[in-house]
């Protein structure tokens, strides 16, 4: 099944974790400066003597704690056990303790300032969908004065920015924050997982091209556990919304029987479609299931090593049978990318000319 692809670009920032925090409060203590959380009901704030500064609490609570505390606090001494406790609860996973804290170590607010720091608890609360967090990378690295601390300023700013999109609701910036993550390029790490859920929130958000990559990562198992029916009501969702690349894979599980019934003449027709929206895969797989109709072979390894031998006497269109098999993965799916490449790139340099729009398509550099 075909998913949309990006050009080669600049590798990932490298962003160091936060270390772990000290459990320990300010030089005189702070337990009984904060006491009345503990009788309200919000929890105990910097925790005295060598306990954690969230004493105990989980992340959720020991970060309402810490931002009931910091509406309260009257001088520094409680600020900064507030930002030990959002430290320790950002630590423990609360991505929501990541961006205020991060924003203190900016400012140097409670802690001593640390750039490096504070940076990456706002990508990494940005990153697990916290919209303010994004917005506050943007505007602190959008300023010269700021950006110069931190090196590769703008390539992260464009990355924050592209989330933050996304999480106002812009389902196009999703489609573009999964590919990103999913080939770690532009500044973003490589994370399957991160790409199925920017593609899913892509894809209730309306966006075509989002439901039919959610669909793909769906039926191969790439960052989401792999549910075949899912996955093809998710190409159908992308057909119905335009998405010509949906219509064609919801094409090859009619063809397969993946997810839904094998309807072969269903298959053709939505190939065709596809093919007509100008979609390269779904134009080759028309031209593979005609040849089958014709007498090629049908099961996947038998055809595989038929349009080899074919391929290997310089048949260009057999070649792009190659490369498109390979795309889907002979077995259904483990897919071979090198192997589907060096297939498309001699199909072009035989001279089929939807090979070479595949290959352009897919960011490919094609040989001569």
């Amino acid at each position: 099944m075909a998913w949309a692809a990006l050009s080669c670009e600049a590798p990932p920032l490298a962003l160091t974790a936060a270390p772990a925090p000290t459990a320990v409060c300010p030089i005189d203590g702070c337990a009984s400066r904060l006491a009345w959380l503990g009788s309200s009901g919000g929890g105990r704030a910097c925790a005295a003597g060598n306990e954690s500064p969230c004493g105990g609490s989980v992340a959720r609570e020991c970060t309402d704690g810490a931002l009931t505390a910091w509406s309260e606090a009257q001088d520094e001494r409680t600020v900064a056990c507030v930002a030990r406790m959002l430290e320790e609860a950002c630590s423990l996973g609360d991505a929501r303790a990541c961006s205020f804290v991060g924003r203190m170590w900016l400012d140097g607010r409670g802690v001593a300032r640390d750039v490096g720091k504070g940076i990456a608890a706002l990508v990494r609360a940005c990153d697990e969908g916290v919209a303010l967090a994004c917005m506050v990378g943007v505007r602190w690295l959008s300023q010269p004065l700021y950006a110069r601390e931190f090196p590769d300023a703008s390539q992260l700013n464009a990355r924050l920015g592209v989330e933050h999109a996304c999480l106002s609701g812009e389902a196009s910036s999703c489609s573009e924050v999964g590919l990103r993550f999913y080939f770690g390029r532009n500044g973003f790490p490589r994370d399957r997982a991160r790409a199925a859920r920017a593609y899913e929130r892509g894809c209730d958000l309306g966006g075509g091209l989002a439901c039919n990559n959610l669909g793909d990562a769906l039926a191969y198992a790439d960052g989401v556990d792999r549910d075949l029916v899912r996955s093809a009501a998710m190409f159908e969702r992308a057909c119905r919304l335009g998405e010509a690349m949906g219509c064609a894979n919801l094409g090859y599980m009619f063809e397969h029987g993946e997810g839904v019934s094998r309807d072969r003449p269903r298959a053709r027709e939505l190939y065709r479609d596809a093919c007509a929206s100008g979609d390269v895969y779904g134009c080759i797989h028309a031209e593979m299931l005609a040849r089958q109709d014709a007498g090629a072979p049908r099961d996947p390894p038998r055809a595989l090593a038929y349009w080899q031998r074919a391929c290997a006497i310089a048949d260009a269109r057999a070649c792009a049978y190659v490369g498109v098999m390979y795309e889907d993965g002979v077995d259904g799916l483990s897919r071979d990318a090198e192997k589907s490449n060096d297939a498309m790139n001699r199909a072009c340099s035989l001279g089929d000319p939807r090979a070479c729009e595949w290959m352009k398509s897919h960011g490919s550099d094609l040989s001569p």
